[in-house]
């Protein structure tokens, strides 16, 4: 299940926005949200997952941040509407059961609403046909509530926020709604990933479907090596190797968890090191590529490959705790292990966009008169960073970039030094090493020295004793 285009009202600061999720005609498989604080890069991840959620589980995924989505500034209602399409694989009648004849390009249409003065969400989806624009005719109303109550293969959507650590090794979450739970890290900080600790559910997939014991768990393993094989260095940069030991007959998360074992390269040898062990940023990236992996797999009926997993995948700072040499090529390595997933990802990270076309960056910024959260980019015939204003005008690509270059063309940042006072500070330096300054020289060295001091930046050198030439 892919999104191709989004369009919200009144969700908080987005009073009319619209996105595009293709190009070339084809849901694109990476978009990468940027913008200031404040910019709702987060509320749009949210937005889609509200949009794939369906009726019946909408206010659940929500949770007390509801009565904070609508826009405070008016009294219009809130709407979010999106539009999904069905791999070639997920337009099989196992996966649309309601559906007599199956288009050739199938599409989801999703509605979610809040009225003024409610609490509760509601919500409605519809199939359509994605050439004829026409609704397709089903048995029952919501074909959306019906897949996530069946929890319905090919209609796969994940949500990560910013808390996605390596679980408890004692605890294993309960997966009564996998579907729906698997997109609420991205709403409920305290929401615990199941990321290594799937062991207890492969166990009961293995009983359920006749599969003598440990097969799925062996499969998880074979997948994180191939993950691990296939992004190479630009991946998880050192780790050569995930070995989960006696996953055979391991029935319990504990059993499989204290068995992880990573081999990290140190110098010239390589130490197996136990999960908890690694740094946060290894820690981080690993859980949320496991949850990920486990949950593509606890739903699937075969066997199969990290290049054949598909799905959307919301990611909230993709960046997280991740080193900018790490941040550079991770995009690239994601591209080889999941070349079928969808991303939606956010960051703060210039960096990032090094391995990103233009086409896959979406920048944010809010409106300076009405304070609306609007979409913004380079107007060809001006030169100048501006409203987009529904324009699809080609942007700056950022993969030949320097450095400064992505900073100052995507981030606004603009100046020669990052920091406000770099400037003022070098030409202070430039005069305090020099022992030959002019009186008006030294007069300017005195009033730097003062505004500096006056702004706070402090342990800065001394100037030299003036000599005479």
């Amino acid at each position: 299940m892919y999104v191709r285009w989004l369009q919200v009202q009144n969700l908080k600061r987005l009073r009319l926005f619209t996105v595009d999720f293709c190009h070339a005609g084809q849901p694109r498989m990476w978009t990468v949200l940027i913008g200031e604080n404040g910019t709702a890069k987060t509320t749009l991840l949210q937005a889609i997952a509200l949009a794939a959620t369906g009726s019946k589980q909408v206010n659940t995924l929500a949770g007390p941040i509801v009565k904070h989505l609508r826009d405070r500034r008016g009294s219009a209602p809130l709407a979010i509407d999106a539009k999904f399409e069905f791999s070639s694989q997920g337009r099989d009648g196992e996966n649309h059961p309601l559906l007599k004849k199956i288009p050739a390009h199938l599409g989801l249409s999703s509605h979610v609403g809040l009225e003024v003065g409610s609490t509760s969400l509601d919500a409605q989806a519809r199939y359509f046909d994605l050439e004829k624009s026409d609704n397709v005719s089903t048995d029952i109303r919501d074909p959306l509530d019906h897949a996530r109550e069946r929890h319905t293969r090919r209609w796969f959507v994940a949500g990560y926020g910013i808390s996605r650590a390596l679980p408890d090794a004692t605890l294993t979450p309960p997966f009564d709604r996998p579907s729906i739970e698997r997109l609420q890290p991205l709403f409920d900080g305290q929401a615990r990933l199941a990321s290594t600790s799937f062991s207890n559910h492969f166990a009961l997939k293995d009983a359920q479907e006749n599969r003598s014991k440990g097969t799925t768990s062996r499969l998880y393993s074979r997948m994180l090596n191939e993950a691990i094989k296939l992004g190479g260095s630009d991946f998880l940069p050192h780790i050569t190797k995930l070995e989960l030991r006696g996953q055979g007959g391991a029935s319990r998360a504990i059993d499989l968890i204290e068995s992880d074992r990573f081999h990290q390269r140190m110098g010239r040898h390589v130490q197996k090191i136990a999960g908890v062990a690694l740094s946060h940023g290894y820690q981080s990236t690993f859980a949320w590529i496991a949850d990920l992996i486990g949950h593509v797999l606890l739903e699937s009926k075969a066997a199969l490959s990290t290049i054949d997993m598909e799905g959307l995948v919301l990611l909230d700072e993709i960046d997280l705790y991740l080193h900018p040499s790490w941040q550079a090529t991770f995009v690239t390595a994601l591209r080889r292990v999941f070349p079928k997933i969808q991303f939606i990802a956010t960051t703060h990270s210039p960096v990032i966009l090094a391995g990103l076309a233009p086409h896959e960056v979406v920048r944010l910024q809010i409106d300076p008169e009405s304070g609306d959260v609007v979409r913004a980019g380079w107007d060809p015939n001006t030169g100048q960073l501006t409203t987009m204003n529904g324009h699809n005008w080609p942007q700056p690509d950022p993969r030949p970039m320097t450095g400064s270059e992505i900073y100052n063309t995507w981030f606004g940042v603009d100046r020669l030094t990052p920091n406000p006072h770099g400037e003022t500070l070098r030409r202070y330096l430039v005069l305090a090493e020099d022992p030959f300054r002019t009186d008006r020289e030294h007069s300017e060295l005195l009033r730097l020295r003062k505004q500096l001091l006056a702004s706070g930046v402090g342990e800065f050198q001394d100037p030299v004793s003036r000599r005479s030439r």
